[in-house]
């Protein structure tokens, strides 16, 4: 018996993963455009994960931004838009969904991923 998966077992995988990331990419364009301008957000991902259903990385462009937004309210409108992006779009409700949240700017990405978000994705 081989461990290597069949191809029926890739496309079954692949189907999966395809499935739970349905939609992230119309929730990340609802942030961008809801936040992107003129509140000081520079990125926004949301990956599906194993520990959690989905973790949402956002990015503003300084620091100080980033700190200002914790001070101001707007991190937590942030997390309520996405959990009402996901409601909407049939992902489930707030108290179904597992979610993680972290909050960066992009000054740190520059200073210590070298500019590059995949890296710091994965950190």
């Amino acid at each position: 018996m081989s461990d290597i998966p069949t191809p029926e077992e890739f496309e079954m995988a692949s189907q999966a993963m395809r499935q739970k990331a349905r939609c992230l990419d119309d929730v990340r364009e609802g942030v961008k455009r809801r936040f992107g301008s003129p509140d000081p957000i520079r990125e926004f991902f949301i990956l599906s994960q194993r520990d959690v259903d989905f973790r949402a990385y956002i990015f503003f462009g300084r620091g100080e931004d980033l700190e200002l937004a914790g001070k101001t309210g707007l991190q937590g409108k942030i997390v309520d838009f996405v959990f009402s992006e996901l409601e909407r779009l049939g992902r489930g409700s707030r108290d179904q969904i597992r979610m993680a949240f972290e909050f960066d700017s992009h000054e740190n990405v520059e200073a210590n991923f070298e500019g590059d978000y995949s890296l710091r994705l994965r950190s």
